[in-house]
């Protein structure tokens, strides 16, 4: 049996990603979302996933947008001079290499996260990270140790296998930087606390970031292994408050969309017999690393 999930990151970021979010979720493939607790949309995002019982909704655990949702005194170490975080994942794993992060303070931001998502009466199916940066082993270790206080039991595992298409050098690009986070994963999970969070068995969407085309969509759906799938997406709204924040992915959200609400990807699943789900429906398992 091949199961996907397709999980679309970064709702709550603005109105349009979370009414793209929605829209894919009724009229397409999206069976999945990730919430950003920190960010501009994350009240409409709640009350749109309040009303779509059917979406499953994880955390976006994001420590390099924005500004903390914990006190910025209790998380220093998270944060430059203006109270918000680096902005980058490649700065905080620095920060992490060169001893300049602080286990403590990414559990108590990771608490207040996870924390003001349930207080708005969600359920979280599973975790995820704003750029990735669970892969980085410190990171990791603090969520792997905490999410079992609120029943959260699977973490999104960066294991890619890259398809190069379309072949450009941003893909080229992007599938190095997937196989840099698939090897830290594997690291992880080989190192970390037992038991381990949960993952699925397949991940696509890192190589292709930004970059989607149909036919590279219906190779992944076709090319899917046995067993569970994660794909990642990026579906929003180039508007005026996509403007306003920070992220490279603009033009492309729209593109993303219009594929994730296409009826012959649709009709493709189903002809490939593969059976959408999301992390609240199913026993998961380990990797094919």
């Amino acid at each position: 049996m091949k199961q996907l999930i397709v999980n679309a990151d970064d709702f709550g970021l603005t109105s349009g990603v979370n009414r793209a979010v929605i829209e894919g979720h009724r009229h397409g493939i999206i069976t999945s979302a990730t919430l950003m607790a920190n960010m501009p949309g994350f009240d409409e995002a709640v009350h749109l996933a309040r009303d779509h019982p059917s979406l499953g909704v994880g955390l976006h655990f994001n420590l390099t947008q924005g500004a903390p949702v914990a006190a910025p005194a209790q998380v220093r170490s998270l944060t430059n001079a203006r109270g918000e975080f680096w902005g980058t994942a490649t700065t905080l794993a620095r920060r992490s290499l060169t001893g300049r992060l602080r286990t403590e303070e990414i559990i108590i931001e990771l608490r207040t996260q996870i924390e003001k998502a349930l207080a708005a009466g969600l359920r979280l199916t599973h975790l995820d990270s704003h750029q990735h940066s669970h892969a980085i082993p410190q990171v990791f270790a603090a969520i792997a140790r905490t999410i079992p206080d609120y029943g959260i039991a699977a973490v999104r595992l960066i294991g890619e296998r890259p398809h190069l298409i379309p072949l450009s050098f941003r893909v080229v690009i992007q599938s190095a930087v997937a196989l840099g986070l698939k090897q830290l994963c594997h690291a992880n999970r080989m190192l970390g606390p037992d038991p381990q969070p949960h993952t699925v068995r397949a991940f696509f969407g890192i190589a292709q970031t930004g970059c989607w085309t149909k036919r590279w969509l219906m190779e992944v759906i076709e090319r899917l292994p046995a067993g569970v799938s994660e794909l990642m997406c990026h579906p929003g709204y180039e508007d005026d408050e996509l403007g306003q924040v920070t992220t490279r992915l603009r033009t492309s959200r729209a593109v993303e969309l219009k594929l994730l609400t296409d009826p012959q990807v649709a009709a493709w699943l189903r002809e490939c017999a593969v059976i959408l789900v999301n992390y609240s429906q199913l026993g998961v398992g380990p990797p094919i690393i």
